[in-house]
């Protein structure tokens, strides 16, 4: 089931994004987040932007996020930034695609006309389903990021919306 996050939620998505920058080339954050930092994250998340979460036997197994894009800058508010994050044991179950999906559907319907995805090269799996729902790679940051002293692209993919 997935539905909109609930202020409860926030330490559940604390523990899933932690687990994913503990196992490394997923994120660019090196060090686990304090909760308190997703508290912050979670309250700017208000409509038309958004965060969904996948319930499983009652517990959160991912979430996606609608955020801004070049947050402040109206020329960009036609544009949001998806974000998702699935716990490990849940992965490759379809949940993912049914989140992005989700947002998609919930982005088009709020009226913006463009998504745009920012994912590590090294995060291939990602990059792929994200291609599968129709996005396209629109740009490449050559080793913008440095994890575990290697260097990794940032993939930019986008995808218009249907209004």
């Amino acid at each position: 089931m997935i539905r909109q996050a609930t202020a409860a939620d926030i330490e559940r998505i604390t523990a899933i994004y932690n687990e994913t920058i503990a196992e490394g080339g997923w994120t660019g954050d090196l060090d686990p987040l304090p909760i308190e930092n997703r508290q912050a994250w979670f309250r700017n998340h208000n409509a038309p932007y958004a965060v969904f979460v996948a319930e499983i036997d009652g517990l959160v197994a991912g979430y996606v996020a609608l955020s801004p894009y070049r947050n402040g800058r109206k020329a960009f508010s036609g544009t949001c930034e998806i974000n998702y994050y699935l716990a490990q044991r849940y992965r490759g179950r379809g949940i993912g695609k049914a989140l992005i999906d989700h947002a998609i559907e919930h982005a088009g319907k709020v009226g913006f006309h463009m998504m745009v995805a920012i994912i590590l090269a090294s995060n291939q799996r990602s990059i792929d389903l994200l291609l599968r729902r129709g996005f396209a790679v629109s740009g490449r940051l050559p080793e913008a990021a440095r994890i575990d002293g290697t260097y990794c692209d940032h993939v930019y993919l986008s995808r218009r919306l249907a209004i």
